[in-house]
Protein backbone atom coordinates (compact mmCIF):
# COMPACT_ATOMS: atom_id res chain seq x y z
CA UNK A 1 0.00 0.00 0.00
CA UNK A 2 0.98 3.65 -0.89
CA UNK A 3 0.23 6.72 0.67
CA UNK A 4 1.06 9.80 -1.71
CA UNK A 5 1.85 13.21 0.33
CA UNK A 6 3.65 16.29 0.10
CA UNK A 7 6.76 16.48 1.68
CA UNK A 8 5.26 18.72 4.62
CA UNK A 9 2.97 15.49 5.46
CA UNK A 10 5.69 13.01 4.64
CA UNK A 11 6.85 12.86 8.09
CA UNK A 12 3.61 12.83 9.76
CA UNK A 13 2.21 10.26 8.00
CA UNK A 14 5.43 7.67 8.33
CA UNK A 15 5.08 8.35 12.19
CA UNK A 16 1.51 7.50 12.25
CA UNK A 17 1.98 4.54 9.69
CA UNK A 18 4.82 2.91 12.52
CA UNK A 19 2.39 4.18 15.26
CA UNK A 20 -0.77 1.72 14.05
CA UNK A 21 1.72 -1.11 13.11
CA UNK A 22 1.47 -0.80 9.27
CA UNK A 23 4.94 0.01 8.25
CA UNK A 24 5.56 -3.13 6.75
CA UNK A 25 2.37 -2.99 4.60
CA UNK A 26 1.89 0.54 3.79
CA UNK A 27 4.90 3.04 2.33
CA UNK A 28 5.00 6.87 2.59
CA UNK A 29 6.03 8.79 -0.61
CA UNK A 30 6.31 12.32 -1.25
CA UNK A 31 4.44 12.96 -4.64
CA UNK A 32 1.66 15.18 -6.55
CA UNK A 33 -1.71 13.51 -7.11
CA UNK A 34 -1.63 14.84 -10.91
CA UNK A 35 1.89 13.36 -11.66
CA UNK A 36 2.14 10.32 -9.34
CA UNK A 37 5.80 8.78 -8.93
CA UNK A 38 4.23 4.87 -9.95
CA UNK A 39 4.40 2.44 -12.61
CA UNK A 40 0.79 1.97 -14.45
CA UNK A 41 -1.46 -0.60 -12.63
CA UNK A 42 0.34 -0.82 -9.59
CA UNK A 43 -3.15 -0.64 -7.14
CA UNK A 44 -6.10 -2.09 -6.52
CA UNK A 45 -7.11 1.01 -4.47
CA UNK A 46 -7.15 4.53 -4.47
CA UNK A 47 -8.91 6.61 -1.93
CA UNK A 48 -9.13 10.09 -0.97
CA UNK A 49 -10.44 11.78 1.92
CA UNK A 50 -11.83 15.29 1.21
CA UNK A 51 -8.87 16.57 -0.33
CA UNK A 52 -9.98 16.80 -4.05
CA UNK A 53 -10.86 20.31 -3.81
CA UNK A 54 -7.67 21.75 -2.97
CA UNK A 55 -6.13 20.09 -6.41
CA UNK A 56 -6.02 22.38 -9.23
CA UNK A 57 -6.59 19.83 -12.05
CA UNK A 58 -8.69 17.33 -10.54
CA UNK A 59 -8.99 16.24 -13.78
CA UNK A 60 -5.30 15.31 -14.00
CA UNK A 61 -5.48 13.86 -10.37
CA UNK A 62 -8.37 11.44 -11.61
CA UNK A 63 -6.60 10.30 -14.82
CA UNK A 64 -3.70 9.38 -12.64
CA UNK A 65 -5.77 7.72 -9.60
CA UNK A 66 -7.11 5.64 -13.29
CA UNK A 67 -3.51 4.72 -14.58
CA UNK A 68 -2.75 3.71 -11.39
CA UNK A 69 -5.07 1.49 -10.77
CA UNK A 70 -5.77 -2.67 -12.30
CA UNK A 71 -8.28 -3.93 -14.18
CA UNK A 72 -11.35 -3.76 -11.74
CA UNK A 73 -9.82 -1.02 -9.66
CA UNK A 74 -11.77 0.77 -7.14
CA UNK A 75 -11.67 4.54 -6.50
CA UNK A 76 -13.32 5.78 -3.35
CA UNK A 77 -13.82 9.42 -2.33
CA UNK A 78 -15.51 11.74 -0.32
CA UNK A 79 -15.00 15.87 -0.84
CA UNK A 80 -16.78 18.76 -0.51
CA UNK A 81 -19.35 19.52 -2.92
CA UNK A 82 -21.46 23.02 -3.72
CA UNK A 83 -24.85 22.53 -3.81
CA UNK A 84 -24.90 26.42 -4.80
CA UNK A 85 -22.64 28.38 -6.53
CA UNK A 86 -20.44 30.65 -3.85
CA UNK A 87 -20.36 34.42 -4.36
CA UNK A 88 -17.24 35.79 -5.36
CA UNK A 89 -16.36 36.66 -1.61
CA UNK A 90 -17.42 33.25 0.05
CA UNK A 91 -15.35 31.48 -2.78
CA UNK A 92 -12.24 33.99 -1.75
CA UNK A 93 -12.73 33.65 1.71
CA UNK A 94 -12.94 29.75 1.25
CA UNK A 95 -9.56 30.01 -0.52
CA UNK A 96 -7.73 32.11 1.75
CA UNK A 97 -8.56 30.46 4.62
CA UNK A 98 -8.63 26.84 3.59
CA UNK A 99 -6.73 26.38 0.10
CA UNK A 100 -10.10 25.27 -1.35
CA UNK A 101 -10.38 25.72 -4.92
CA UNK A 102 -13.77 26.13 -6.92
CA UNK A 103 -16.28 23.64 -5.86
CA UNK A 104 -18.00 20.82 -7.39
CA UNK A 105 -21.57 19.82 -7.56
CA UNK A 106 -22.09 15.73 -8.01
CA UNK A 107 -23.35 16.47 -11.38
CA UNK A 108 -19.57 17.86 -12.43
CA UNK A 109 -18.22 15.20 -9.83
CA UNK A 110 -19.66 12.35 -12.12
CA UNK A 111 -18.67 14.25 -15.19
CA UNK A 112 -15.26 14.23 -14.46
CA UNK A 113 -14.76 10.75 -12.80
CA UNK A 114 -16.68 9.09 -15.72
CA UNK A 115 -14.30 11.65 -18.22
CA UNK A 116 -11.16 9.83 -16.63
CA UNK A 117 -12.69 6.33 -17.27
CA UNK A 118 -13.99 5.01 -14.58
CA UNK A 119 -17.86 3.34 -14.36
CA UNK A 120 -19.33 4.95 -10.94
CA UNK A 121 -21.04 2.25 -8.80
CA UNK A 122 -22.54 5.22 -6.26
CA UNK A 123 -22.62 8.86 -5.72
CA UNK A 124 -24.28 9.73 -2.59
CA UNK A 125 -24.67 13.21 -1.51
CA UNK A 126 -23.71 13.02 2.78
CA UNK A 127 -24.24 17.14 3.35
CA UNK A 128 -27.52 16.04 5.55
CA UNK A 129 -24.67 13.41 7.72
CA UNK A 130 -21.82 15.98 7.87
CA UNK A 131 -24.01 19.03 8.81
CA UNK A 132 -24.17 18.34 12.66
CA UNK A 133 -20.41 16.91 12.82
CA UNK A 134 -18.77 20.32 11.26
CA UNK A 135 -21.08 22.10 13.61
CA UNK A 136 -19.54 20.31 16.63
CA UNK A 137 -15.62 20.32 15.12
CA UNK A 138 -16.34 24.01 14.95
CA UNK A 139 -17.00 24.40 18.99
CA UNK A 140 -14.19 22.13 19.58
CA UNK A 141 -11.92 24.71 17.47
CA UNK A 142 -13.41 27.36 19.20
CA UNK A 143 -13.03 25.96 22.92
CA UNK A 144 -9.36 24.98 21.60
CA UNK A 145 -8.98 28.36 20.63
CA UNK A 146 -9.76 29.93 23.60
CA UNK A 147 -8.38 27.76 25.80
CA UNK A 148 -4.82 28.87 23.70
CA UNK A 149 -6.02 32.65 24.20
CA UNK A 150 -6.27 32.30 27.99
CA UNK A 151 -2.95 30.56 27.97
CA UNK A 152 -1.33 33.20 25.99
CA UNK A 153 -0.06 30.82 23.29
CA UNK A 154 -0.94 31.17 19.59
CA UNK A 155 -4.79 30.58 18.69
CA UNK A 156 -3.79 29.22 15.32
CA UNK A 157 -4.58 30.39 11.85
CA UNK A 158 -6.82 33.27 11.74
CA UNK A 159 -8.11 33.26 8.34
CA UNK A 160 -8.70 29.41 8.44
CA UNK A 161 -10.82 30.28 11.48
CA UNK A 162 -13.23 33.18 9.53
CA UNK A 163 -13.30 30.47 6.83
CA UNK A 164 -14.35 27.36 8.53
CA UNK A 165 -16.59 29.73 10.38
CA UNK A 166 -18.57 30.47 7.55
CA UNK A 167 -17.89 27.39 5.77
CA UNK A 168 -19.99 25.77 8.54
CA UNK A 169 -22.62 28.47 8.23
CA UNK A 170 -23.17 27.21 4.21
CA UNK A 171 -22.83 23.63 5.32
CA UNK A 172 -26.08 24.18 7.62
CA UNK A 173 -27.70 26.26 4.90
CA UNK A 174 -26.80 23.28 2.50
CA UNK A 175 -25.17 25.51 -0.01
CA UNK A 176 -22.54 23.35 0.63
CA UNK A 177 -22.30 19.62 1.20
CA UNK A 178 -20.05 16.87 0.67
CA UNK A 179 -20.17 13.33 -1.59
CA UNK A 180 -19.10 10.26 -1.25
CA UNK A 181 -18.38 8.35 -4.61
CA UNK A 182 -17.09 4.69 -5.51
CA UNK A 183 -16.08 4.33 -8.97
CA UNK A 184 -13.78 1.36 -10.31
CA UNK A 185 -11.80 0.76 -13.42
Amino acid sequence: MYAIADLSRVAGAQELTQRVGLQDRAQVIEGNVMSVPLRNGIMDVVVSQEAFCHVPDLGKALSEAFRLLRKNGRLAFTDWIANEQLSADDAQLMWEGMAIQPLRSIPDYRRLVEGAGFKIHSATDLTADWGPILRERLAMYQRLREEARQAGTPMGHDAFHRSYIRFVELIQQRKLGGVRIVASK
